[in-house]
């Protein structure tokens, strides 16, 4: 099996050396927690975006940027010719200029519940990068479900989650270790900003 966003490298300038996602084993939770809750400082996020074809806003981190349109359709064509687990569309991607990475992906299924992921994504997940503690959490993000999934290596941190709408989304949150902390604040406030778009009366 091809390793899930390995064709990130060649078009958006990161330097994350061997940088490979798959994605994740909803029936695994190592921990459910119907109580969390996020600190949202809306002085370090940038304006409201909308999840195409979903009832679903949020912020992206103040200071990430949408990569090119050329880097987009590059990116985007490399995900579609890929060998994924699923069928993904890539929706948008902002970077920040110290190489940090959030890519908003439209999961292609018509399952729900999370049905769409493989059984044993974990497995997988732990043998591709070598680690073999993946914090993973089930919660509700403003009445909204969430998957979350943890991955550290020596090198980055990759926070994956799925969001379970009208239209499911994976959103990852890639981020040099070097730097995790100083954007880790912009990060939970982007996560805690996500909501359901407001019925118009």
């Amino acid at each position: 099996m091809r390793p899930y966003y390995k064709y990130i490298m060649p078009i958006v300038v990161v330097k994350l050396s061997m940088l490979f996602i798959i994605s994740c084993n909803a029936d695994d939770y190592e921990q459910k927690d119907e109580t969390m809750q996020f600190y949202v400082d809306t002085s370090l996020l940038s304006t409201s975006i909308y999840l195409e074809d979903s009832n679903i806003s949020l912020r992206p981190p103040l200071g990430w940027d949408a990569i090119s349109d050329i880097e987009f359709e590059q990116l985007s064509k490399s995900i579609q010719n890929g060998d994924n687990i699923f069928d993904i569309r890539l929706n948008r991607v902002f970077k920040s200029v110290d190489g940090a990475l959030m890519i908003i992906s439209q999961v292609q299924s018509k399952l729900y519940n999370f049905g769409y992921v493989p059984p044993d994504y974990v497995d997988l997940l732990s043998e591709q990068f070598n680690i073999e503690n993946i914090p993973t959490l089930k919660f509700p993000i403003n009445k909204i479900p969430i998957i979350q999934y943890l991955i550290n290596t020596d090198d980055f941190v990759i926070i994956r989650f799925f969001i379970g709408s009208n239209i499911s989304y994976q959103i990852d949150y890639i981020i040099p270790r070097n730097i995790y902390e100083k954007e880790l604040k912009k990060i939970e406030s982007s996560i805690g900003s996500i909501n359901k778009q407001k019925e118009k009366k």
